[in-house]
């Protein structure tokens, strides 16, 4: 009978122990939590960066034309935390190595330029994740492409899990010198980790071609539009992003050139670019 009894009660305890775990859980779950990007003065934040764009063109007619260009790029940089201002964290960015695939003879010989220079820049960043450059001594450092175009990806209100927040921004497009893209995304906290310190979110937008003073506007038949999707990981703790995919899919349709007299009109090219972005990042040990 004590036996029985004993065996009872500890099935009780594990099951209002489970229960208090689950009920823990939802609370977390249900909570508002304030996503900031907020690091600890002092921190050093290793960063490594992976991304490859990929270019494939295609002119159909009575000839199939097509072309395809891969480029990939690694930089592994260190940020450390230096002050906290009305606008965001001060921060210094170093670059400690590049690597460029496929690498040619001249991207060589600017790499090896770049790595006899100390290349450290100043950012500034706010707590919705915007990133301003405050400077940089080299106009063409990679650190410049990569933080001087961070826009605000954060809501700077509470959200609970399943809470969605758009953001709308523009960034350049690479293959138009002076042309900007319009993106829209919405982002929605998915979940939070254990006691609510990993914060996952996930990312949907659609991106198109508008036209900018200065710019050169689009000629006839010309098009630009594209989606992207990805995934973000705070540490809410930490203060930081420590894990960001995206990809970033563009496709644009060029009108062929005029012809010659009484040649047969040529197709328009389509060309669809997939830019595919990797970020981790973690604490200096």
């Amino acid at each position: 009978m004590d036996f029985r009894k004993n065996a009872l009660r500890d099935e009780r305890t594990f099951s209002l122990t489970l229960l208090a775990f689950v009920l823990l859980a939802q609370a977390a779950q249900g909570q508002a939590v304030l996503l900031q990007i907020r690091p600890h003065i002092g921190d050093t934040l290793r960063m490594h960066l992976s991304q490859t764009v990929e270019m494939t063109g295609t002119t159909r007619g009575a000839r199939t034309d097509s072309m395809r260009s891969m480029t990939s790029i690694e930089v592994f940089t260190r940020a450390i935390a230096q002050q906290w201002t009305s606008t965001g964290t001060l921060m210094q960015a170093i670059t400690d190595s590049v690597a460029i695939s496929p690498a040619s003879e001249a991207s060589l010989a600017d790499l090896k330029r770049r790595a006899m220079q100390s290349k450290r820049v100043w950012i500034r960043v706010s707590t919705d994740g915007a990133m301003e450059l405050v400077y940089d001594a080299d106009p063409n450092s990679e650190l410049r492409h990569i933080f001087g175009e961070m826009p605000a990806v954060l809501t700077r209100n509470s959200v609970s899990v399943g809470e969605k927040w758009t953001r709308e921004m523009q960034i350049p497009l690479s293959s138009e010198p002076g042309a900007v893209g319009a993106v829209r995304a919405t982002f929605q906290l998915d979940s939070l980790g254990k006691n609510g310190d990993i914060a996952y979110i996930s990312m949907r937008g659609t991106m198109a071609r508008i036209n900018t003073p200065g710019a050169a506007p689009a000629g006839p038949g010309y098009g630009t539009s594209g989606q992207l999707a990805g995934t973000i990981q705070i540490d809410r703790r930490l203060g930081w992003i420590t894990d960001s995919k995206s990809s970033i899919i563009v496709r644009t349709t060029i009108a062929s050139a005029p012809t010659r007299y009484g040649e047969p009109e040529r197709a328009p090219m389509q060309v669809r670019t997939k830019i595919t972005q990797w970020i981790r990042a973690m604490r200096a040990r």
